[in-house]
């Protein structure tokens, strides 16, 4: 499992919190593998009452099941779920899409081209993570750019549940697909065509469903039955 560093403001519990999705996110922490309490107090040195003040708010994101008398798990990846999420960012980013037409300036669309430009850069390094942060960067920034905060906001407290599907989709297929979309994109944003745009980002966000079976093939054990 990957430790991260604590930011200053955190508390014990919003540290743990924070790690252990992460690992989740990243597969570290693989669907259905077993969580020992005892374990993550030695992996973080801090006693037992942060580690299960975090087990029980991951317990209600749904990232962490609690089987009474049997265990703590990882949550196995619940389709319907996942679905659920890609259709809320379908309906938001599209918007986005069309709003970012009318509002970004030459300078912002230039940030956006240089997350681009670097996350190419990283495809051909192969460096996974990088790539994946670098994804949610770009999608951060549109949000950001808009004025959307708090559609960010809403977004990502439900994120990890479709981030852990956009990290097996990056082990099953070529990423330049993905690539390709963020590009068109910011094509139809600089030349103002809202409808492009927005047809770009649900068809980015359809990538998904051309994935699932690939991955449910690939990692089988990962899917809840």
């Amino acid at each position: 499992m990957e430790i991260l560093e604590k930011g200053r403001a955190e508390s014990a519990k919003q540290y743990i919190k924070r790690v252990l999705t992460h690992n989740i996110v990243n597969i570290a922490l693989q669907p259905g593998e077993k969580i020992v309490e005892k374990e993550l107090c030695q992996f973080f040195q801090l006693s037992r009452t942060p580690i299960r003040e975090a087990i029980l708010e991951l317990h209600k994101d749904h990232l962490i099941d609690i089987r009474p008398k049997r265990g703590t798990y990882v949550s196995y990846i619940d389709e319907k779920r996942v679905e659920e999420v890609r259709q809320l960012r379908e309906v938001l980013e599209g918007e986005i899409a069309v709003q970012a037409c009318r509002l970004l300036t030459n300078e912002q669309i230039d940030i956006l081209r240089e997350n681009v430009i670097v996350w190419q850069y990283y495809i051909e390094k192969q460096q996974e993570r990088k790539i994946f942060e670098l994804d949610k960067a770009f999608h951060a920034m549109l949000y950001t750019m808009c004025g959307k905060e708090y559609w960010n906001e809403i977004v990502q407290a439900v994120a990890p549940h479709f981030d852990r599907t956009t990290v097996l989709s990056f082990r099953c297929q070529p990423k330049k697909h993905v690539l390709m979309d963020h590009k068109q994109l910011i094509e139809a944003i600089e030349k103002k065509d809202e409808q492009e745009a927005c047809a770009a980002a649900r068809r980015h966000l359809h990538r998904y469903h051309e994935n699932i079976d690939m991955m449910k093939q690939r990692f089988p054990g990962y899917f809840e039955k």
